[in-house]
């Protein structure tokens, strides 16, 4: 079950509608257990990580069930049911724990494989925008133009949280790429994520 509802729970997908304060009481919970999960181990793998997020997530479902109305409910038998559940929570722990979300993405990923190194744009910026997640719109030198996403912690992201960051501003960024479900366009696509930051 952990390997078809959770390998990218990043799902803006078609979900049932559950009682949304429920969801994300259970999102909190599911996060906090993680975190916890994480400080006991010193190797987290990645595979140990999406078993986890089933572990806790129907730990804290089960605590919870009684809040659900009676058309909400779910039995565990009910594999569907449950994928269901698992990407309505996913969707409430994108909001709460967004850096334990984009971990799980990268870990979906072949495990074996050797993490290539971050690939880097040097160029100007065009725009930053703060919407559910902060974007910074860049150009490089030969007039290519990237969107790139502000979604996990690394040492110079406080120069675009703190608005160091300017429009027309040289700089050099370095970033991954994780596919994610992009609702608008209603498929996978893939989406630059800010990994460094350089004043130029």
């Amino acid at each position: 079950m952990k390997k078809n509802i959770f390998l990218l729970i990043v799902l803006f997908s078609n979900i049932v509608t559950y009682s949304q304060d429920v969801l994300k009481v259970i999102a909190k919970e599911t996060c906090e257990c993680l975190d916890a999960k994480k400080l006991k181990s010193d190797n987290f793998t990645g595979d140990e990580l999406k078993a986890a997020v089933g572990l806790c997530m129907i730990k804290s479902y089960s605590d919870h069930m009684s809040e659900f109305k009676a058309d909400e409910k779910v039995k565990f038998s009910d594999k569907e049911g449950m994928s269901k559940l698992g990407e309505a929570v996913g969707v409430k722990m994108l909001e709460v724990c967004p850096a334990m979300i984009l971990e799980l993405g990268k870990g979906s990923k072949d495990d074996v494989q050797v993490k290539e190194q971050d690939a880097f744009i040097v160029g100007e910026v065009t725009d930053i925008k703060s919407e559910q997640f902060m974007t910074l719109q860049m150009m490089d030198q030969n007039g290519r133009n990237y969107s790139l996403l502000l979604l996990d912690y690394f040492d110079t992201a406080s120069l675009l949280t703190n608005n160091e960051i300017k429009k027309k501003d040289k700089l050099k960024v370095s970033y991954t790429e994780i596919e994610l479900f992009d609702i608008k366009v209603k498929e996978f696509r893939a989406f630059k994520i800010l990994t460094k930051l350089e004043k130029q």
